[in-house]
């Protein structure tokens, strides 16, 4: 079936497009109206003709059966507009009206199958008619009929008056409908316009600017405009991470480039022996903590309600922890690494983010413990979560620092002074790979020293 294109321009405003479809609207439903109150209004004259008809036909049949002869009953009933046959059983005519000189009546009807009243209407030289044919029944038998007749009157003067009336009313309604939803339309489309140019003001300040809020206009408009502001959040939030990334990238990686710029050029330099084996170890070891920073930067860039990656799987706590405490063990052969952990912990998660997390709270309480220290590490079970706790007895951390403990590259004055090539990524990457994990990480600190850094983890299952 071809598809029927709309011949006309289709309006681009929403406030002209309801017009328009409320015009069409009101056309198509005020024209049903008036066709069904026309034929309504025919047929309640039919109705009342056919009453009329009906209380002639029942009065003639009972007068009749009160011994009445039919010439009697024609006579007393008969008037200008109104005529009467009476018919025996077999149509012959016993008696008829004497208005009917000159006009032929006709008297047999289609009957009914319960040999009831029947009606017709029929077309004379008196005019048309409408006439009943109504049987007389004496003992369960027909014994004749009563044929009651009466002209339609012309009604069609009366149906114009109505339809005038009523379509005049109609183009009244119409004008006023009309001018309402016009101002309706246009009043409801201004918080849509608004919107518009407050969306498209954001867009061209780079999203600088926010989209303000507003109380005009219908739910819908408010609905919409509040989408809209989360949506510019959301995009400044993003730029504000990308942002953010490079900045971090170009801070984070400007040291260990430098060293690596470094290395290179001596190796250009014709550097051999064992001093070219300390050079390609420091490159080595510059490029592994080039590697480290991008990866947590990644890590802190994501989005705050990421989902969870399909890396993750089933990571055994207590192995991880195991393993980290002898790198610990190595890693500072001058202090005393304690792990106390329970035989089997189980929570679902990224290996490798779970490794950097536990990784960088162990690293910084070996690194920031002097010489004849402890590190314990535990794991436990408590309720629905694993609880890991790295206690130390290093320099501790002053109560001013501990608002900006996980801010990315923020680190204390005795941090520096103790390990001054450290990056301030350890615990902002901890805390973002515990919340990752629907976990967190809360860390405390003794006044005279000593740390405590406790993750939570929700357990498998």
């Amino acid at each position: 079936m071809p598809h029927l294109a709309w011949p006309f321009p289709r309006p681009d405003r929403l406030s002209v497009r309801l017009s328009v479809s409320f015009v069409l609207l009101f056309v198509a439903v005020f024209s049903a109206v008036v066709v069904v109150t026309l034929y309504y209004a025919q047929r309640n004259f039919q109705t009342s003709i056919d009453g009329t008809l009906t209380g002639v036909a029942e009065t003639a049949r009972e007068r009749l059966a009160n011994g009445a002869t039919p010439d009697t009953v024609v006579t007393e009933l008969s008037s200008l507009t109104q005529y009467l046959v009476i018919l025996d059983a077999n149509d012959h005519v016993t008696a008829r009206s004497d208005n009917l000189i000159g006009i032929v009546l006709p008297t047999r009807f289609k009957t009914p199958p319960d040999n009831g009243p029947s009606f017709r209407t029929m077309s004379t030289r008196a005019g048309r008619l409408r006439s009943i044919r109504e049987p007389l029944v004496t003992n369960g038998k027909t014994t004749g009929y009563v044929v009651v007749a009466s002209p339609i009157p012309d009604v069609s003067d009366s149906v114009q008056s109505l339809a005038v009336v009523v379509i005049l009313a109609g183009v009244l309604g119409l004008m006023v409908a009309v001018a309402g939803t016009v101002w309706l339309s246009v009043r409801e489309s201004r918080p849509l316009r608004q919107l518009a140019d407050d969306v498209k003001a954001t867009a061209d300040s780079g999203f600088e600017l926010e989209v303000p809020a507003s109380g005009d206009g219908s739910l819908e408009a408010r609905q919409l405009r509040q989408a809209f502001a989360t949506l510019v959040e959301r995009q400044q939030e993003m730029l504000q991470r990308e942002r953010a990334f490079f900045a971090d990238s170009s801070h984070v990686l400007r040291t260990p480039l430098a060293v690596l710029q470094g290395d290179i050029e001596q190796l250009e330099q014709g550097t051999f022996g064992r001093e070219r084996q300390e050079v390609v170890a420091q490159a080595r070891t510059a490029i592994g903590t080039m590697s480290r920073a991008v990866s947590g930067l990644l890590l802190l860039a994501r989005e705050p309600d990421a989902a969870p990656g399909s890396m993750w799987e089933v990571v055994e706590l207590s192995t991880l922890l195991q393993d980290l405490a002898q790198e610990a063990e190595v890693a500072a052969p001058a202090l005393a690494v304690h792990a106390s952990l329970n035989a089997r912990v189980d929570v679902a998660g990224d290996p490798h983010q779970l490794h950097d997390l536990f990784g960088s709270i162990i690293e910084n309480a070996w690194r920031y413990t002097p010489v004849g220290g402890t590190i314990e590490i535990s794991l436990v079970s408590d309720g629905d979560d694993a609880v890991v706790e790295v206690r130390d007895t290093g320099i501790g951390i002053a109560s001013a620092d501990m608002g900006q403990l996980k801010e990315r590259f923020y680190r204390s004055q005795a941090a520096r002074r103790m390990f001054p090539g450290g990056s301030g990524l350890g615990l902002a990457i901890a805390d973002r790979v515990a919340r990752l994990h629907g976990g967190s990480l809360d860390v405390t600190s003794g006044e005279g020293g000593g740390t405590l850094a406790r993750v939570r983890l929700p357990l498998l299952g």
